[in-house]
């Protein structure tokens, strides 16, 4: 695609540099170099440039140097590298590209990230990447359950049984304190003790045989599996972060109040997959066909199964009916509109689940008919609940059906 000139300078300068055979070798030896060290690169293929006006050697020379520089600072942008930080960022090249607000925009996200990990919020994965730590996972979780308890005050309940236990109603009674115990101090006792001891001759004004706690009621253990639809829907249509809240609310909520229940989240796309909350909280939406509900409903029997002697309640937050199933092979099997295989596996694990005493409860998000014909017959066929909540709502409603099924299993 080169003019003849083109092709004449070319050829001239060819001639210049690698006239000397040394040179020749030591080009050679880069260019392996090169390729070793960048793999995956495509190193024989070629590209095409076009504009209104032609260039000399010189200046596509410099053309190309130009571009490679641009790759270089997208690379940086792109922090998709191991060990990346944004004090990597070639401030001269994002200001030369960009300009100067470029610079001091990242100048100030340099300063965030320096400031995020001094609190503690981020920390280094293994690879070098950044992930938020169980610090920062906490004040994300405090902050969803106070939103979420703000619109469901007045619907929290909880179911009590007559066992001493954690976090019931007093019985009367008080009980030494022990590691892990969140009961109240009875104040009396322990003062009295206190001064028993001391009476005794010990000079300590208070030690930790001193106090007691008040005894209370426990509250039935709940195994519960909250399961949410991952597919690229619920990016597309904006139900991803309040589907994040939602799990971040009800993990706060478990393991602060209900440290006795068993959570598990489960992710559903093409497949399902058991993550913890930081896997979750930190997934990227991807494009990917497949709302395996088998699949996750598979995964929350075994869950619950797990914990027979306790409540098994299993929350489904989806936006879109069930295409994907999984065969025997463990392959996922997507078809739409879904084929009567999906949906007679899918309908066999909610029968699993109505046999184990599960409660079910589905989360409709959007206003699909074919997913609210699906999900009212999986109501039926379970005796479970259908909700279809607000995007703003939903985390107040899988909460409230949480806590309502603790407080309805007697």
């Amino acid at each position: 695609s080169m003019t003849p000139e083109q092709r004449a300078e070319l050829a001239e300068l060819a001639q210049q540099a690698f006239g000397d055979p040394r040179l020749a070798q030591a080009m050679a030896q880069l260019d392996a170099r090169l390729r070793g060290l960048r793999p995956g690169e495509d190193w024989d293929g070629s590209g095409r440039f076009r504009g209104q006006n032609p260039l000399g050697m010189g200046e596509a020379t410099r053309a190309l140097e130009e571009l490679g520089q641009l790759d270089s600072l997208a690379e940086q942008l792109s922090q998709g590298y191991q060990g990346a930080r944004m004090e990597d960022i070639d401030l001269e090249a994002l200001e030369g590209a960009l300009g100067p607000q470029a610079r001091v925009d990242a100048q100030a996200l340099a300063r965030l990230e320096r400031e995020l990990e001094r609190q503690g919020l981020f920390e280094r994965a293994a690879d070098g990447s950044l992930r938020l730590s169980p610090k920062a996972l906490r004040r994300l979780g405090e902050s969803a359950l106070r939103a979420v308890v703000d619109r469901a005050r007045g619907r929290i309940g909880q179911r009590d049984t007559q066992r001493s236990g954690a976090a019931g109603e007093p019985t009367g009674a008080t009980r030494p304190w022990a590691f892990g115990d969140t009961e109240s101090w009875d104040v009396s006792r322990t003062l009295t003790n206190a001064a028993l001891r001391h009476a005794a001759g010990d000079d300590r004004r208070l030690d930790v045989t001193d106090v007691e706690v008040v005894e209370t009621e426990q509250r039935t253990r709940a195994a519960v599996a909250l399961c949410v639809d991952t597919s690229w829907s619920m990016v597309q249509d904006g139900r991803w972060v309040p589907m994040k809240r939602t799990a971040l609310a009800l993990h706060q909520l478990v393991s602060t109040r209900f440290r006795g229940d068993a959570l598990q989240l489960v992710t559903f796309g093409r497949h399902a997959r058991q993550v913890e909350l930081a896997e979750l909280v930190g997934l990227d939406g991807a494009w990917e066909q497949g709302t395996n509900l088998h699949h996750a409903l598979l995964l929350a029997g075994r869950h619950v199964r797990r914990h027979p002697d306790a409540t098994p309640v299993v929350l489904v937050v989806t936006d879109g009916e069930p295409t994907a199933h999984l065969e025997l092979d463990g392959e996922a099997y997507f078809d739409y509109p879904p084929s009567r295989e999906t949906l007679r596996a899918t309908l066999a694990e909610v029968d699993q689940l109505s046999r184990l005493h599960a409660s079910v409860t589905v989360f409709m998000l959007g206003d699909d008919p074919r997913l609210a014909r699906f999900v009212d017959l999986v109501a039926r066929r379970c005796g479970g609940r259908v909700v279809a909540p607000t995007l703003d709502g939903l985390g107040a409603e899988v909460v409230a059906d949480y806590l309502g099924k603790r407080a309805a299993r007697r």
